[in-house]
């Protein structure tokens, strides 16, 4: 964002539907602008109808054999409580051959149904609905049924014994899209409810423990904003070991900005620790065991890229100089490597992004153009189709969905060695 887009931005975040109709407009008078649209310097294998989802989820396998994906065949509009879409995987040579397994109709264009691995086995694990509740269903690469799980599925820990759990059904009280179209919230007459919250899930045995409740946690350090919001959790996601995990502990007033809090824990709900952001977090990445890095607010530097360091209030600003918006992180396994990308610009341009925080270097790897039909908003819903990139196993290959082509598609880049061998990135020009 240039200073005359900040000013603008910063003075309509308080209020999203002025913030989605101002963005709206300004595109639209920059969509005669003469300018490249998609570039990059990569080949790039698109699948069209399929997309992953989430940045926080690794799609590809163990062995690096197979890539996960959801196959649509409904229209651009938010789901409805009965459509489903199909799970599978790619596999073969440049991930070209899919493998249906299943279907579910517990999902989102956000995140999908949590389609994840679990471990490094070659189970896998899927939200779906079973008419009066959401499940979670784990099958093997052949789609046959290992068992089912009594509760959905956030996340997994890295070795596959652990899941964390909260309600999708709660979430559809929130316009950001990470809901459900089906399911009941008990509580949903409750601005802060006592009864949901965030479980522990063995996956072996399906034994689930409650670790607090929202109304636990509001209740936990609460600020003036609180008063009168409706709460739920979001986003959670272990660290690399599986010994703690963070979360998000969201709260909205109607037609009022979101306000984001971000906590972790250890497995027992205790050890709690609340980051020092200014009521923003946005989307968060676990850099190795004990640092976390999130787009968030602070009150001394603003709205930054952030290296939060866990049980601790350090933090440190990242790429001042050369992010000015917000992305979806994640890392290599050697941390070095930082892979996010953008919103669209004023000319409805994402970037594709590898940053070096070593030399603190930033390099595009692609523009990507975002028709309008994918803008979504308040009113639509969210339908738009972030990049969400992700790492494979080996580091050599990343994923990620885009709708550059005019329709959602699954979408990989091979980058080789660069991550272990010290080469740059080619970048677009």
């Amino acid at each position: 964002m240039n200073k005359l887009e900040l000013l603008v931005h910063n003075w309509t975040k308080t209020n999203p539907y002025l913030k989605d109709r101002v963005r709206d407009i300004y595109q639209r008078v920059l969509d005669f602008a003469p300018v490249k649209r998609t570039v990059s310097a990569y080949d790039i294998k698109t699948r069209e109808g399929f997309f992953f989802g989430f940045h926080d989820k690794c799609p590809w396998s163990g062995d690096d054999t197979m890539l996960l994906a959801h196959r649509f065949n409904i229209p651009l509009r938010m789901p409805k409580a009965d459509d489903t879409v199909e799970i599978g995987y790619f596999s073969g040579a440049d991930y070209l051959s899919f493998t249906p397994l299943g279907a579910t109709s517990a999902w989102n264009w956000q995140q999908g149904a949590m389609l994840q691995w679990v471990g490094a086995s070659p189970d896998i694990v899927f939200n779906d609905y079973a008419g009066q509740e959401h499940v979670a269903r784990v099958v093997d690469s052949q789609g046959n049924a290992v068992r089912t799980l009594a509760r959905p599925v956030a996340a997994v820990s890295a070795d596959g014994r652990f899941a964390l759990s909260y309600s999708f059904a709660r979430l559809r009280g929130t316009p950001f899209g990470y809901a459900y179209a089906n399911g009941v919230d008990e509580e949903a007459d409750r601005l802060i409810p006592s009864k949901s919250g965030l479980h522990l899930m063995e996956m072996s045995s399906d034994k689930a423990t409650l670790l607090f409740t929202v109304a636990d946690i509001a209740a936990y350090q609460p600020t003036p904003s609180m008063q009168g919001a409706f709460h739920y959790f979001s986003h959670c996601q272990f660290s690399p070991s599986g010994k703690r995990f963070k979360f998000l502990h969201r709260w909205s007033t109607p037609n009022g900005p979101q306000r984001t809090r971000m906590l972790s824990s250890d497995l027992e709900g205790r050890n709690i620790h609340i980051f020092p952001t200014a009521e923003m977090v946005s989307h968060v990445a676990w850099k190795d065991e004990e640092h976390i890095v999130a787009y968030a607010r602070t009150g001394e530097f603003g709205d930054k890229y952030y290296l939060f360091h866990d049980l601790t209030d350090e933090i440190l600003v990242i790429g001042a100089d050369v992010f000015s918006s917000d992305g979806h992180p994640s890392f290599s396994k050697d941390g070095r490597w930082m892979l996010t990308d953008t919103y669209p610009d004023r000319f409805r341009r994402r970037y594709l992004i590898l940053y070096n925080l070593k030399t603190q270097k930033r390099y595009n790897l692609a523009m990507l153009f975002s028709p309008r039909q994918y803008a979504g908003n308040l009113t639509v819903g969210a339908i738009r189709c972030d990049l969400h990139p992700r790492w494979s196993r080996d580091n050599t290959m990343i994923c990620f969905d885009s709708a550059h082509t005019g329709k959602r598609a699954l979408c990989t880049i091979k980058l080789g060695n660069l991550v272990y061998d010290g080469r740059e990135p080619s970048v677009i020009t």
